[in-house]
């Protein structure tokens, strides 16, 4: 067989395939498939684009004592944090709750939610603010010794003013 005519051959052997896999590839574009349309559901899809930061905060939280630390939200922003208590004997003797609040205008109750209480030296995770408030960690030290909280944070917020007061529970 002459150099010619293996160069024909190859050439027709490779334009059959390239043929195949293009119709290959258009009968699998043509295939039906059914989606149902769900509505987009309220507090799903923002029209806005809030910043972003990263901090690294330490929080001394005294014997015998507790502080709420505070960061203001908005409804669908959301945080990852972890955080680690520092010269903490007992990890039980260490209260947390993590909650948000909503921000009162008037003498009507406003609405809490707790997203964890727990007792320990350490946490991490991640919060999709269910409205717009103040979201935190209320830290109370049952022990006898000062302790220090590094706390990490990334995400869409920014520290409340009145953060890190002492006795500021809800």
């Amino acid at each position: 067989m002459s150099d010619m005519a293996i160069t024909r051959t190859w050439l027709l052997a490779r334009l059959s395939l390239i043929y195949t896999m293009a119709v290959l590839l258009v009968s699998c574009s043509k295939e039906e498939r059914e989606w149902i349309d769900v509505p987009l559901a309220d507090n799903v899809f923002f029209e806005e684009r809030p910043a972003y930061r990263s901090d690294v905060i330490e929080i001394p939280v005294f014997a015998l004592s507790d502080l709420e630390y505070k960061l203001d939200m908005k409804q669908g922003n959301a945080i990852a944090y972890q955080w680690q208590a520092q010269n903490l004997v007992d990890p039980t003797s260490l209260l947390i709750e993590f909650h948000g609040h909503t921000i009162r205008t008037s003498d009507a109750p406003g609405d809490v939610m707790f997203y964890k209480v727990s007792r320990g030296d350490t946490s991490e995770g991640y919060m999709v603010a269910p409205f717009d408030g103040i979201h935190g960690w209320y830290f109370s030290n049952e022990s006898s010794q000062d302790i220090m909280v590094e706390l990490r944070l990334s995400g869409f917020y920014t520290i409340s003013e009145d953060s890190n007061s002492e006795d500021s529970k809800l």
